[in-house]
């Protein structure tokens, strides 16, 4: 591909930004940042910044966007031109998506589209609250107690099911309605530039995925 994508995953919980992010990975030269995933990697390593991350997360708040501009900034500058990249939990406020375009601009790395993932709140509680984790087969992977197949694969082989705190449906609740105040401005700002896309995640994951690359390949068409 000439030119590389440059993303911003939103979605819900339970919308499924994991599955989305791996399939563009596998569809795309793309570098996955999931802030999560970064710094619990940072955590693991007991780097400043992990446990800085340790030290507001135990409280449930969010690092600073000083902090989470510069983890960001400093995996962008790494990546090699023709490579894309695909955020996943960034940005979370204003200030990071004013200082991600500010970057994208100085790095010449526009973004192509903002995809949020939309998703009913009766079909999020019904995914969280069926969730599952498999431990004990090396990393942690989910299943749903609707899919007999994998609950019984990760019974078969010595793992155990277990259910997260923030997969109980109270809990779930208040992540939905978390989400929907943190996000607003940033799904208003995005729209503001153009370039916000709203997608269905109702869909199977396949349909879902199909409607982004949808969007991103119009996106990288030459406008007549």
């Amino acid at each position: 591909m000439a030119t590389p994508l440059h993303i911003v995953l939103m979605g819900a919980p339970g919308a499924g930004k994991s599955t989305q992010a791996r399939l563009l990975k596998a569809r795309y030269p793309l570098q996955v940042l999931s802030t999560g995933q970064l710094l619990r990697e940072e955590a693991a390593r007991q780097t400043a910044l992990g446990l800085l991350a340790e030290a507001y997360l135990a409280r449930g708040a969010l690092l600073p966007d000083e902090v989470m501009v510069a983890l960001i900034t400093e995996r962008l500058l790494r990546l090699p031109p023709e490579q894309g990249f695909l955020l996943d939990g960034f940005p979370r406020t204003l200030p990071q998506a004013e200082a991600l375009q500010q970057l994208s601009e100085k790095l010449q790395r526009p973004l192509t589209a903002v995809i949020a993932l939309a998703l009913s709140e009766q079909e999020a509680v019904r995914r969280l609250g069926g969730r599952r984790m498999c431990e004990g087969l090396g990393d942690p992977f989910p299943v749903h107690i609707e899919d007999r197949a994998s609950v019984d694969a990760c019974l078969r082989l010595g793992g155990r099911l277990v259910q997260r705190p923030d997969d109980q449906p109270e809990v779930i609740l208040e992540r939905l309605r978390t989400y929907e105040a943190e996000t607003r401005p940033l799904l208003e700002f995005y729209e503001q530039r153009g370039l916000l896309f709203r997608i269905s995640a109702e869909g199977s994951p396949e349909q879902v995925h199909q409607a982004i690359v949808a969007v991103l390949e119009a996106r990288l068409r030459p406008q007549a």
